[in-house]
């Protein structure tokens, strides 16, 4: 046990970028770039503005559902003892909204997974201090500290979003929708969005998995902490990689998604919009970023099956079937187009690449992957621009055959990455 944590992966890596990426965001505030600082961010989740305190629980607490997910998915505590911790919190949470007076308490879920949330929290820094086994007070360090670098991602990450949004790029929009007709036939976000439409308790069930993304990703972390060894690299490390690629990557392929771009028009009366010369767009007033090409949602989800490979069966499919309902959320919320979540797959490749662990950059595996994960990427941005768009639209089979090749292309080569560690793991 004691091997296992002196293993767990140093956090130096993550912490740095995190500062990077801090002070990068700072910069485009001072400079006027965005109106929004990232301690403006933090306040507005805390709902400091709010006049009832009872929303600044509601707020300082939402942050720590992740906590929840870590712990629980993480050793080297007694499954008995985390379980009946969640229930503690739960059952705090019950009285809470009880003594609130909260109408149909019992259906806001997420305010369970606070409450649970916090009295996990609360139960590692009580380890972290006060517990007499070692590896139970290494591994509550090692959660904290991740678990404050994992809120601080997130906290970029929405920053990024508003400052992507204020920005108001044009965008590619018009492309997407047409490569996604050109290359299947019918525009698969407008079906996906057809078909939930009038289904309000699907929808609903779509946009809790869509927001419940960061749960899945900090259960990763704690099955990680487990032996991290297993994982080709680090949860956090992935997270801060795919965060600076999709950064780069949306100021070349701004694409805002359906219903920013389209607003009330989508997906009924874009034919003459389709009908009409190529163009950028602007999207309509408010919250609307420019972070759809590539899919990160559908990246992330692909994240942690990849991370979680080497977990137990029932495991593996857990991640794999909400990772799929995760695509299918992106499309029927009006968030992505497929071609979207297309070009997630060859992007995902160069990161796995970038991040790996174990094997040189010397080796042809790691160069294959990273360099042909960007040149697919790269293909895709040219085939956004709205004269190429329109030219590949009257080329479906083109079209078509490029969305199998980057899916096909990016597993093979990534499978072939996944070889080459593994022979070097065996051989050491």
């Amino acid at each position: 046990m004691t091997a296992a944590v002196t293993e767990l992966r140093p956090l130096k890596g993550p912490f740095v970028a995190l500062s990077v990426a801090l002070a990068a965001l700072y910069g485009l505030w001072l400079i006027g770039w965005t109106p929004y600082p990232v301690h403006w961010v933090l306040f507005s989740l805390l709902n400091t503005g709010e006049a009832d305190p009872r929303a600044w629980i509601d707020g300082f607490a939402g942050f720590w559902q992740v906590a929840l997910f870590v712990v629980l998915a993480s050793s080297p505590w007694s499954v008995k003892l985390k379980l009946a911790l969640a229930g503690i919190g739960i059952v705090l949470t019950a009285a809470y909204q009880l003594v609130l007076g909260t109408p149909l308490w019992w259906l806001y879920l997420y305010s369970f997974f606070s409450g649970a949330g916090l009295v996990m929290m609360g139960f590692l820094v009580h380890q972290w201090i006060y517990s007499e086994s070692s590896v139970q007070k290494d591994t509550a360090a090692y959660l904290v500290r991740g678990i404050l670098i994992f809120i601080g991602f997130g906290l970029v990450t929405k920053t990024f979003l508003l400052f992507s949004s204020a920005h108001a790029a044009p965008v590619l929009d018009w492309s997407a929708l047409e490569l996604d007709a050109a290359a299947f036939g019918f525009s698969p976000s407008a079906w996906a969005w057809n078909a939930v439409r009038e289904n309000a308790a699907v929808r609903r069930i779509f946009a809790i998995a869509y927001e419940a993304l960061p749960l899945a990703m900090a259960a990763v972390f704690g099955i990680e902490s487990r032996n991290p060894a297993r994982m080709p690299f680090g949860l956090l490390k992935g997270l801060f990689v795919c965060g600076f690629v999709a950064a780069a990557a949306y100021s070349i392929t701004p694409v805002s998604g359906p219903v920013y771009a389209f607003g009330p028009a989508f997906p009924g009366k874009l034919d003459p919009l389709l009908e009409g010369a190529p163009e950028l767009l602007a999207t309509a007033p408010g919250f609307s970023p420019r972070n759809a090409f590539p899919s990160m949602h559908w990246g992330w989800a692909l994240l942690t099956v990849l991370l979680t490979a080497h977990c137990r069966w029932p495991v593996r499919i857990a991640f794999l079937a909400y990772a799929l309902v995760i695509a299918a959320s992106t499309l029927a919320l009006g968030e992505h187009y497929l071609v979207d979540l297309i070009a997630s797959f060859p992007v995902m490749l160069a990161i796995v690449a970038v991040c790996v662990e174990g094997v040189s950059w010397r080796n042809a595996e790691r160069r294959w992957a990273a360099f042909g994960g960007l040149g697919m990427y790269l293909a895709w941005s040219v085939m956004l621009r709205p004269s190429i768009a329109k030219i590949l639209a009257g080329i479906p089979a083109v079209m078509s055959g490029w969305c199998v090749l980057s899916v096909a292309a990016s597993v093979f080569l990534y499978r072939r990455l996944m070889l080459a560690r593994e022979r070097r793991t065996a051989a050491t």
